[in-house]
């Protein structure tokens, strides 16, 4: 082989080893071959690094550097009892298996009865309590009517009545009340009457006149 190709090699080798450096962030991608070698150097030996994690150090930093894999981050598996101030006292040499929680008082709960509503509710305990123990929801009142089968509408009840709609909203009525309507037709020039929508009392007439007995008279 000759020096022009031992260059091109070592080029090579050069190059490939600062990009896998660099990917490592401890070299820059313009580095020489000393600096690549400089960069090998630097890298700290950790071997097997071993590390417990406890209730008081509960993480651990893996320390920068080349690890041979042997090394271990494990939970400490020391029995723990938490007591009233917090605190972990550890029982040497048992595995861990329970957790034993020391309460001074007792949490002081409420019993509550609630009445239902229209609108949703939020049920809390009053001041002065932990919590609810239990919540008793009432019956329905009566006064909140079942409105599955209405089919009402405005235009079905007269203007001014408030009545419930199928949603169950107040809603007011449109229909016009005419009361007791009165006509008369001759049945010579009029022939017909036409009956106003709305609302009729039932003592309204419509009447013949004697316009046609004088015009039938006179013939």
């Amino acid at each position: 082989m000759s020096v022009s190709e031992q260059i091109t090699r070592l080029q090579g080798l050069r190059n490939n080893l600062r990009t896998k450096l660099a990917a490592m962030g401890i070299a820059e991608l313009t580095a020489n071959l000393d600096d690549c070698v400089a960069a090998v150097e630097g890298i700290a030996d950790n071997g097997a690094v071993s590390q417990k994690l406890t209730a008081s150090q509960n993480s651990y930093t893996v320390p920068a550097g080349y690890h041979n894999g042997g090394g271990t981050v494990s939970i400490d598996t020391e029995e723990r009892v938490l007591t009233a101030n917090g605190e972990y006292t550890p029982t040497t040499g048992k595995v861990i298996s329970k957790v034993t929680v020391s309460v001074n008082n007792a949490p002081n709960l409420q019993e509550k009865s609630i009445t239902p509503t229209k609108s949703a509710q939020s049920v809390l305990p009053d001041e002065g309590y932990d919590g609810l123990s239990s919540v008793t929801v009432g019956a329905i009142q009566e006064s909140y009517a079942d409105v599955a089968n209405v089919s009402a509408s405005s235009a079905d009840v007269l203007a001014n009545k408030i009545f419930v709609d199928s949603t169950g909203a107040e809603t007011a009525g449109t229909m016009v009340n005419n009361g007791a309507v009165s006509a008369s037709i001759d049945g010579l020039t009029v022939m017909s009457y036409t009956i106003p929508e709305g609302y009729h009392s039932g003592l309204g007439t419509v009447s013949l006149s004697g316009d046609i007995e004088t015009a039938l008279a006179a013939i």
